[in-house]
């Protein structure tokens, strides 16, 4: 009787055990999902820049990063309406929407359905899960870069380098509860220099 609940009791702590691994397994795996379509947000966000940053756009937002900053600037911490020249807090926040203007369709599809893998119910841009994400852009550190190669320097045209940070940001819907509340949120940052152009020289 002794030797059947010894092994009775040391099959039930390899189930329990069993049980819980499986359950960290599931949950790594969630996270990690969550973690590359984090990183693929604020890449997304990286390329948006680069593709917004044509001549027009760039004088114009150069213009508004001298004249109107945005403050506070995620990117520039520390930095208030009155620290230092217009060009150490130059700072221009472009959000998802305004970057998708262009763009054709909406940047995410969110998911219909209210629970996870819900039947019937088309898996939206993060698959079969209620789960938001977003990104935002910030253009800062405009400084004056060489031209390109063989781009005549006599027009008095001029190219800006600035700094895009992209903070890509992912948070599990979970239902009556606030956002992230029970779940992780993901928060990644990109940053990339662009080059843009041309636009007018500085006087």
């Amino acid at each position: 009787m002794f030797l059947v609940a010894m092994t009775l009791a040391v099959l039930a702590a390899v189930g329990v055990y069993a049980l819980a691994a499986a359950s960290n397994e599931v949950r790594t795996s969630g996270n990690e999902r969550q973690n590359t379509q984090t990183h693929y947000l604020a890449q997304y966000g990286i390329l948006g820049a680069a593709h917004e940053m044509v001549s027009a756009k760039a004088q114009f937002y150069l213009g508004l990063m001298l004249s109107t900053p945005d403050n506070p600037c995620v990117a520039l911490p520390g930095i208030t309406p009155t620290t230092g020249s217009a060009v150490t807090r130059a700072c221009r926040r472009l959000g998802s929407a305004e970057l998708g203007q262009p763009w054709s369709g909406a940047i995410t599809v969110p998911y219909a359905g209210t629970n996870a893998y819900q039947s019937g119910v088309v898996p939206g841009s993060f698959g079969p899960i209620p789960i938001s994400g977003d990104f935002f852009v910030e253009l800062t550190e405009p400084t004056q870069a060489q031209a390109p190669a063989r781009y005549a320097t006599d027009l008095h045209f001029c190219f800006i380098e600035m700094t895009a940070t992209s903070n890509g940001i992912t948070q599990p819907v979970i239902t009556g509860q606030p956002t992230g509340v029970y779940a992780n949120e993901g928060i990644e940052v990109q940053r990339a220099r662009i080059v843009a152009g041309p636009v007018q020289c500085p006087r």
